[in-house]
């Protein structure tokens, strides 16, 4: 295991990157129950579409998240995280105040685009801001402590989004969650960041700069793997919730939500601990005993314990695979490093919200749970077969001594 140096995490710099980025993951969750329903919604209220409408304005996103990547991390180091920062979070708002207005679908499909640039921009710059912050030694607990932001506001904004809409209607909604996230402006007008090495600037300018960082591309794909996992509870536990004796939905997402803000929090830690490499594979392994779980229970209380690995490995994975690709790494390579692991989100969200939607069609709600399963075991593979090993040849490389698991 390794020592922690004792380090101050929650430096001012550290909690007004955090402020800020709450205010748009909280109006993200302001609208998640509002926007389906505007969709689906009869003019003039609303705009009419289908089910296959309201899939397409919740996905479209992911496809401006990962086609503004590679213009975007080049310019981190250019100009610095503030002002990306900035844009995003207005980008985002914007997004979210002009939906109500939307006209027509092809029209809200434009603002979600928006938002989907918006939010990756958000991602790569307070990644890459607060990991720079503190030492390699205390990355993993800046990670799962920053992203304790959207799970808290995976929790409590859609009950407000929902009380703003049954007491005003869709556009207040809307509007409210614009403000919301625009809010987020105000702590970033105080933020001083990292000075830029001008030396670094000069030699951007003159080099093809990285788009992709190819050493975080693979565990990427085992995030990918294991993200499966949260699209299809996120989906499709409230239909499975109700074929299971004494499974209540609302109890399983407390648990999930509990557990995993749990993890982030007291259990922040654990990452720089354990290591990267511990963490990413129990964290996998955690994933497939939850899913397997799910797929094969029978009555609530088996259900209940199943969700508990499955919150551990949610909760862990991600800093886990994140620590490990930053490990060594340079501040120059920061960016393009952290852009490259989080595009397998949106990757994920696309193609494997897609997947598991045509797996429930075709077979129930509990081969959707056993295929993410699967998808974690391919994930463990990967991270075993791959993952580690380059790990551990690039961590010889640069300290000449052998890493043992």
């Amino acid at each position: 295991m390794t020592a922690v140096p004792k380090e101050r995490l929650l430096t001012p710099r550290f909690v007004l990157l955090l402020a800020s980025a709450f205010g748009v993951f909280l109006a993200n969750g302001l609208i998640t129950p509002v926007l389906p329903l505007f969709v689906k919604a009869a003019p003039p209220e609303g705009l009419g579409g289908g089910d296959v409408a309201v899939g397409v304005v919740v996905a479209v996103q992911a496809i401006s998240a990962i086609a503004v990547r590679p213009w975007l991390t080049p310019k981190f180091n250019l100009w610095g995280v503030k002002p990306i920062i900035i844009g995003s979070i207005v980008a985002s708002g914007v997004s979210f105040a002009l939906t109500g207005f939307a006209p027509n679908i092809p029209a809200l499909i434009v603002l979600r685009l928006i938002f989907g640039a918006g939010m990756a921009a958000l991602f790569i710059g307070c990644l890459t801001a607060v990991t720079s912050l503190v030492s390699p030694a205390r990355s993993g607990e800046a990670i799962s402590l920053f992203s304790v932001a959207p799970y808290l506001s995976m929790g409590i904004g859609p009950i407000i989004g929902v009380a703003v809409f049954n007491a005003y209607g869709y556009i207040t909604s809307f509007v409210v969650a614009g403000v919301v996230a625009l809010v987020g402006v105000i702590p970033l007008l105080f933020y001083k960041p990292l000075p830029i090495d001008e030396a670094v600037i000069a030699e951007e300018e003159e080099l093809v700069l990285k788009r992709i960082y190819s050493p975080a591309i693979w565990p990427g794909v085992v995030i990918a793997l294991g993200i499966v996992g949260m699209l299809s509870f996120g989906a499709f536990m409230p239909l499975y919730a109700p074929t299971i004796p004494g499974l209540e939905v609302q109890v399983a997402f407390f648990i999930l939500a509990g557990v995993v803000l749990l993890m982030r929090t007291a259990g922040g830690r654990i990452p720089d601990v354990l290591g990267p490499k511990r963490t990413g594979i129990y964290a996998t392994t955690a994933l497939i005993i939850g899913m397997t779980g799910l797929a094969t229970a029978m009555v609530g209380w088996w259900a209940y314990l199943a969700i508990v690995p499955f919150a551990i490995g949610q909760a862990m994975q991600y800093p886990g695979l994140l620590k490990l690709t930053l490990d060594g790494i340079s501040e120059r390579d920061r960016p393009v490093a952290i852009s490259t692991f989080t595009l397998f989100f949106d990757l994920s969200q696309g193609f494997g919200g897609l997947v598991v939607g045509v797996i429930a069609g075709v077979a129930g709600y509990r081969a959707v749970f056993g295929a993410s399963a699967v998808a974690a075991f391919i994930g463990l593979m990967v991270m075993l077969a791959i993952v580690v090993p380059r790990y551990e040849a690039a961590r010889r490389k640069s300290e000449g001594t052998t890493v043992t698991l």
